[in-house]
């Protein structure tokens, strides 16, 4: 699932920024671990900066994913 079609699933019902919807949940249970921490990225995001991530927000969100896989990564090595 790319980025846009994330926004558009995860925002098929009202939300606040941040919030887990029954959508967001389908989501994540759907599409394995890159898209839970595409949907992690996102609602951290969103959570940051008050308001709900869009189709503009792509490159911030994805930074914010590469960190998270990063960090994933380093505590992997050094457990």
């Amino acid at each position: 699932m790319n980025y846009q079609d994330l926004i558009k699933a995860i925002n098929t019902a009202p939300r606040d920024p941040g919030g887990c919807t029954p959508p967001v949940v389908d989501v994540v249970r759907a599409g394995g671990e890159k898209v839970r921490l595409l949907v992690n990225a996102a609602l951290g995001w969103e959570i940051r900066r008050q308001r709900k991530a869009g189709l503009g927000d792509e490159g911030e969100v994805l930074a914010l994913r590469d960190q998270l896989v990063a960090n994933i990564e380093a505590a992997r090595a050094n457990p």
